[in-house]
Order: structure tokens, then sequence, then C-alpha cells
């Protein structure tokens, strides 16, 4: 598959150019470095003041097509006249909501079945409590609550008592950026990684996020890599609404190939991991598939970029 076989970059170039200094764990931000990611506040040089948010009567369907067409995992949701925060929508407790776990009995008990009904009822249903920082923190607070917590979004507050959110922080904020980190791509890499067939029900998918807590699957026929389905690419099938029927086993029963990433960007297992950093910056993807000789051997994401640097 031609798709699945795309790269950015030249893997030769790079084995040619011999050791580089590692300039520099921080993203690249105007004042940062005067700052320091340890100094009070300096999380505000790094943060997204353009907050996506939602209130807390939005329905589960628009929240959903609205993460998928500002690319977020996780929006805040806040009272519509003070922006104050009271909690905050996840992709994956919305796939928990499509089948992947417990909070499909809303769907089951609450509305005897009725996907329509189910996915137009508001998202205060199934929105938990937010963390969040307020705007004294530092960048290194954020990066260990991301590593610590497992969260990729943490909004920011004006101040502790009054919750009124002014920024977003995300891990792709805190993304790290250099030449080199003198580390290879295998090193940092899931090797242990969970696939997906072009067959599996979108009801199937679920479950395995869910339970695993994982935002893309690798999707493989035949041992070849086929595409890639990830979060989004549910958020955006449950966001456009063409569904069968009102029946949710039946619209959840949409398989994998109608719905997943064919046009894969694919790593090598030798590259420097500070490839990782500048494709996530050039796609907005979140994480690779891992492939050699056109065998996969595991996937790497935002998150192990940060391990590996910020350990």
């Amino acid at each position: 598959m031609v798709g699945a076989r795309k790269q950015y970059g030249d893997i030769k170039d790079m084995r040619d150019r011999g050791p580089k200094e590692f300039k520099s764990h921080m993203p690249d931000r105007k004042g940062f470095n005067s700052h320091g990611p340890n100094k009070e506040g300096s999380v505000m040089l790094v943060a997204e003041k353009d907050v996506v948010t939602t209130h807390p009567l939005n329905s589960i369907k628009n929240v959903a097509w609205l993460m998928k067409k500002h690319d977020f995992r996780r929006v805040p949701i806040t009272d519509p006249g003070t922006n104050r925060l009271l909690g905050l929508a996840v992709a994956i407790d919305i796939l928990d909501f499509l089948g992947g776990g417990e909070k499909y009995n809303i769907i089951k008990n609450d509305y005897n079945g009725n996907f329509l009904a189910a996915i137009n009822c508001p998202i205060q249903k199934i929105m938990v409590d937010a963390s969040c920082v307020d705007k004294k923190a530092s960048v290194d607070d954020i990066i260990g609550i991301i590593l610590s917590r497992h969260t990729s979004a943490i909004p920011i507050v004006d101040d502790k008592e009054n919750k009124k959110v002014i920024a977003l922080v995300t891990e792709r904020d805190v993304l790290p950026v250099a030449e080199e980190f003198g580390v290879k791509i295998k090193d940092a890499m899931h090797k242990k990684c969970i696939t997906s067939t072009p067959g599996m029900m979108i009801s199937d998918v679920s479950k395995v996020m869910v339970r695993n807590r994982l935002r893309r699957l690798p999707v493989i026929q035949e041992d070849h890599l086929v595409g890639v389905i990830t979060v989004f690419d549910i958020l955006g099938f449950l966001g456009r609404g063409n569904f069968k029927g009102i029946d949710a086993e039946e619209n959840l029963s949409k398989r994998v190939e109608e719905i997943m990433e064919k046009d894969v960007i694919l790593v090598t297992p030798d590259q420097d991991l500070a490839e990782v950093s500048r494709l996530v910056k050039k796609t907005n993807y979140g994480g690779f598939p891992v492939v050699e000789d056109d065998k996969l051997l595991g996937i790497v994401t935002t998150t192990d970029v940060l391990r590996w640097v910020y350990r």
C-alpha cells in the first residue's frame, strides 16, 4: 500500500550527519529561555491562549465533532456566563460511551439502546472532574502532571478559587525540540503493539482503546500495515452523524476500514527520536508506527518523547 509507506525526511542523510550537540530540551518559544521551565508562571509562555471550551448542556455528538475539528482529546467544560471550569470532556470517555466500557450502560439503560437519543444527551452526563493549574505554574509543574497522571491537556485558570479558564496547555506545547536527542526511536518506542484489523467494529476498537488507554491502533491485514485507527477517526464518525438508524449496536458495527487513516506516516527504528518531535510539529499527529523491511516493530508517541527527555 503506497499510502502506508509515506515518510518525511531523508533517513540516510540523518544517519550521515554524525553526532551533534543536543542543544535544548525545551520548546522553542519566544522568551522561554530567559524565564526557564521551573520559573513561576513560565507555563503561560507555552500555553494556548485561544481556548476551545464548551458548555455542560452541549450534546455528546457536538463535543465529539468539536474535538475532531480542533484536534483536541480534552475540552474544558465551563459555565457559559463566568467561564468557570466545571469539568472536562475526554475523548476516551466518549469511546467508553460508544461501547468501550461502563458508560455504554447509559445508552442501554437510560435510552433503551436508542443511539440517536443517547448521542444527543448533554456532555455533562459523561464529563469528569478537571485537574487544573493556575497561571503561576511552571512548565516543570505541567510536565510532572502530564507524565504522572497520563493526561494530554491541562486547563489553566486565573486562580484556584474562581477557576476562570484563561488558557490550555497540552503535551504538544511542552514537546522538546532539538537537532538530535542522542537516542534511537527503537529505544523509546512501545514494542508490544496492540493492533486492529480492518474488519473490527467500532465497538470492538473502542473496547480495546478504553481498556488499554490507547489513542491509536495500527491496522494490520495479512501481516502488513494498511492503516491506523485513532480516537479522532471514531469521533469524526460520531460527529458526522451518518447513521443507519436508531439502534446502537447496528451503528457501532461500522468497520474500521471504513473510517481509518489509510495515508500513514512511518518512522524507522534507527532514526533519532528528535524526528518524532519534528513530525508531530509538522503533521499534528501524536504517534507513528515504527516499520522496518515492511514489518511493524512498534509505535512511538509524543508521550514517549516526553518520558525519555524529562525522565
